[in-house]
């Protein structure tokens, strides 16, 4: 009896030492992303106890017709449409806490469990952080950047990458949130292809691209995320032109230099989106100018890292906790996105 309390009690410390961490593993999500740390300093990280059969963002893509009249004039009543939603399927993903018999003989007293977990909790943490990072930025990988990851384990998609959201070429015959971008060109975000020969030139293509997607009210971008090399010339364009390229804004945890009073981050993931590979280039280099306004993360509230029990199978000396997630990323506003690409990194003037 007296061991099988002690089983009890081991687990039971496990399970909770774990509990503790979930408000963790979502915080490091985000700052390790400043796309989905944006979006969650902004509200838009949301948990939902009760979900539908997909993640629905509502979008408007029409204005309210709006008229002048006077004295007995009548007034229009025609009902105004121009509100649909946009439908985005639930994803999940699992990271696994495994425990080894060995493990657990070893580590008995609860400072040693903790200690145990401490570490298992890194592991886990650092791959979780790539994991989202790296599908959302990259999707399938190699040159499928706008197809959503597909586990080759089991079959299963992930999140919809950011560059089938915010597409290079947003005129093909192409569904997004369950709306085709090539029927509905209120659905098309803004797109630039670069041909800068010089610092001056390319400048000016960030401000028109900015301007772009500042059009018809909504704000303007307010996160710009970039590869290393797009990063790395902003900066020599800045210093060139004796601007101080070392400014960082204090509402991001990300070495950044601000555009337009604006944070402009890199991300080692981000790909070449006109040559549709994961694979940087110094003549095709990218950057996003995303609006996370219109940008949001939803989440089944008990699937938010939520842990499971450890569980130990019947071939194996071990066992194993799985932390969950299930959740959707979507944007309701592909107009005020935009994407550049092809930039010549190699630009010296």
């Amino acid at each position: 009896m007296a061991v099988s309390s002690l089983t009890l009690n081991y687990d039971a410390l496990l399970s909770s030492t774990l509990f503790n961490y979930r408000k963790k593993f979502e915080d490091n999500i985000s700052t390790a992303n400043a796309f989905f740390y944006k979006l969650k300093a902004g509200g838009g990280y949301k948990t939902l106890s009760s979900i539908g059969e997909r993640m629905a963002m509502p979008l408007m893509y029409e204005l309210g017709s709006a008229d002048s009249y006077s004295g007995y004039d009548q007034l229009d009543v025609t009902p105004m449409e121009g509100i649909t939603t946009a439908f985005f399927d639930w994803r999940q993903a699992s990271i696994p806490i495994s425990i080894s018999g060995r493990e657990e003989k070893i580590n008995k007293g609860e400072e040693q469990i903790v200690n145990l977990l401490e570490g298992k909790v890194k592991q886990a943490e650092l791959g979780i952080q790539e994991f989202f990072n790296k599908k959302l930025l990259q999707g399938n990988g190699g040159s499928t950047i706008t197809t959503a990851y597909t586990s080759s384990r089991n079959g299963s998609v992930f999140l919809d990458p950011l560059a089938l959201q915010v597409a290079y070429d947003p005129t093909t015959s192409t569904v997004v949130g369950n709306i085709n971008q090539a029927t509905y060109s209120w659905w098309q975000n803004k797109t630039k292809n670069s041909t800068a020969s010089t610092y001056a030139a390319w400048k000016k293509e960030l401000i028109q691209l900015r301007n772009n997607c500042s059009k018809g009210g909504g704000g303007v971008p307010d996160l710009y995320l970039s590869d290393q090399g797009v990063y790395e010339l902003y900066n020599a364009a800045l210093a060139a032109s004796h601007q101080n390229p070392s400014y960082q804004s204090a509402d991001i945890p990300f070495e950044n230099v601000a555009f337009f009073g604006k944070p402009w981050t890199w991300d080692e993931f981000v790909p070449d989106v006109q040559g549709g590979s994961v694979t940087q280039s110094t003549s095709s280099g990218t950057l996003w100018m995303l609006n996370t306004k219109y940008w949001g993360v939803k989440v089944e509230a008990s699937t938010n890292f939520s842990t499971g029990p450890f569980i130990k199978p019947e071939n194996q000396d071990a066992k194993t906790a799985q932390i969950l997630w299930m959740g959707g990323v979507g944007v309701s506003n592909r107009r005020k996105q935009g994407v550049m690409g092809g930039i010549d990194t190699t630009l010296t003037s």
